[in-house]
């Protein structure tokens, strides 16, 4: 059902606690290179902090080379490891069959929870999606499709290498075992989103154990690559038509 089933044959991948302090320093690492970038780009924005997470292009900037440095020091890893980088992160084409039945869960929860949001009175599109959405589009064209690639494509690779990649390699075990870590990776996932509120980090969460239960049940991060891509690319739709077009 799960690669990791298989691992038997490859030596061991890395532990409960070296995959937490490699996945930590591949976070500090890339914050610290991703800081050093902004202040020789915008050394200016650092001045107005509380202004970043509402800038489109700065957190695009940010992300791409946040992840570029996270993907590299867990390759880096990996290859310590004696894995094949590919391998060990899930880089897998999916079956048709776990493909399908993935789209068809993730789209009925996103329906789901969309409707339950509204039934609740709260808003689908959140504050920060509006915002950097704003600030995107009024820094214009390209701002705004740089934006758009950044968070359909770009974050989705970067997050899910690291959580249904790496840490799921590390920590999720076969058959029943594999729960706690798929919780643990979930929770995880859902307290790195901080910008949303509690009713947001809990949709992220639930969110992450979809994921989690595609890549556990295909073998593949590459197909919640997609998921989360998709994913994204909803809520980007969802925030174009808010602002766009919605008072």
């Amino acid at each position: 059902m799960t690669d990791i089933d298989s691992d038997a044959a490859r030596p061991l991948p890395w532990g409960y606690l070296t995959t937490l302090g490699w996945t930590v320093v591949a976070v500090l690492l890339s914050g610290v290179v991703a800081f050093v970038a902004l202040l020789l780009w915008r050394p200016e924005s650092i001045a107005h902090a509380t202004d970043l997470l509402k800038d489109g292009p700065l957190i695009s900037l940010t992300l791409v080379i946040s992840i570029a440095v996270q993907i590299g020091v867990l390759a880096l890893a990996v290859r310590l490891a004696q894995w094949p980088v590919g391998e060990y992160l899930g880089l897998v084409r999916p079956s048709r069959h776990d493909l399908i039945v993935a789209i068809l869960s993730l789209t009925a929860f996103v329906f789901a929870f969309d409707a339950l949001t509204y039934l609740l009175g709260r808003d689908i599109v959140t504050p920060f999606q509006i915002d950097t959405y704003r600030s995107a589009r009024d820094a214009g064209a390209p701002a705004l499709l740089w934006f758009a690639i950044v968070v359909v494509i770009v974050a989705p690779i970067g997050e899910e290498i690291v959580f249904r990649g790496f840490l799921f390699r590390g920590w999720v075990r076969a058959g029943w075992r594999a729960l706690p870590g798929i919780l643990a990776i979930s929770a995880l996932f859902a307290i790195i989103h901080s910008q949303y509120d509690w009713f947001g980090i809990l949709q992220v969460f639930f969110v992450g154990l979809i994921l989690g239960w595609a890549r556990w049940r295909s073998g593949s991060t590459t197909l919640t690559i997609l998921m989360h891509a998709l994913i994204n690319l909803w809520a980007t739709v969802q925030s174009m038509v808010k602002v766009e077009w919605l008072p």
